[in-house]
């Protein structure tokens, strides 16, 4: 009889990277790999360019992939050339770890000490996105510029979206909403507004926010968190999309808040 091969998860690695086709912001790679039977494989990806406030003088990107697809290079190199890149590799490698993730997405939890019967709530970001050719609903979020920490990116995002400030309290791993397709991580930044500062008062409940020069049109809703999973629901029924993060956080409220207690007396009752 014929044994079946066995895998092994651990021993599965990428070999590989090599740049197909890139444009300002996007790059189109093949990534070369061991799958976990040992084979050698290739799977096509899509990569964010990282952006960065200041230029290399040399061109090159300042992030993993980049240090990876030009190693090969550095055994023909000159000894000065050499050690240039090796420098350069050693900053790609701390701007790696500066960036644990390529984009953030703010959750807030809003709350208002001067009306404590208010609900807490969350704010949401509709907005036309052309890649799916629609509307979306989101949480406000944005991309991680280089030597940033998700957490500034977050507040930063979140002032230049909503005018909302707030402190956080929370971030996430890096995470990844469509491993099969990119390599994009984004982390979940946990963020408490006080609805009684100064700042978020005049940041009305429901708004709109234009930057005709950035190509930015985003309308702004403030939802209770009780009723953010119904709100998301009535949403997708109108036609728009939902961003992924946004409806599994609201669904696992939803499931505290409703299913949870009655399955932990089930569970009990059925020890």
């Amino acid at each position: 009889p014929v044994e079946s091969m066995k895998g092994d998860l651990e021993t599965a690695a990428v070999s590989g990277v090599e740049t197909v086709e890139a444009t300002s912001f996007l790059k189109l790679q093949r990534v070369h790999y061991i799958s976990p039977f040992g084979a050698e494989r290739s799977w096509d990806r899509v990569a964010r360019v990282r952006q960065r406030r200041t230029q290399r003088d040399d061109g090159d990107e300042a992030d993993g992939d980049s240090a990876r697809e030009h190693k090969h290079t550095e055994r023909d190199a000159e000894p000065a050339e050499s050690a240039q890149k090796s420098a350069q590799a050693a900053t790609a490698s701390a701007s790696a770890a500066a960036n644990p993730c390529d984009a953030v997405a703010c959750f807030c939890v809003m709350s208002s000490r001067s009306n404590p019967e208010r609900e807490p709530e969350t704010v949401l970001v509709k907005q036309f996105r052309p890649a799916v050719g629609g509307i979306t609903v989101e949480l406000p979020a944005g991309l991680v510029d280089e030597g940033e920490s998700p957490g500034k990116a977050a507040l930063r995002e979140l002032k230049e979206e909503t005018g909302l400030v707030g402190k956080v309290l929370g971030v996430s791993p890096a995470t990844y909403t469509s491993p099969g397709l990119s390599c994009e991580s984004v982390c979940v930044v946990v963020v408490k507004v006080d609805l009684d500062d100064d700042e978020n008062r005049l940041a009305a409940e429901t708004h709109v926010v234009e930057r005709e020069e950035d190509n930015e049109y985003l309308e702004i809703e403030h939802v209770p968190l009780s009723k953010l999973l119904r709100r998301l629901d009535a949403f997708s029924e109108k036609g728009y999309g939902i961003f992924t993060g946004l409806y599994s956080l609201a669904f696992g409220l939803s499931l505290g808040w409703t299913q949870l207690p009655a399955l932990v007396e089930s569970g009990k009752e059925a020890l």
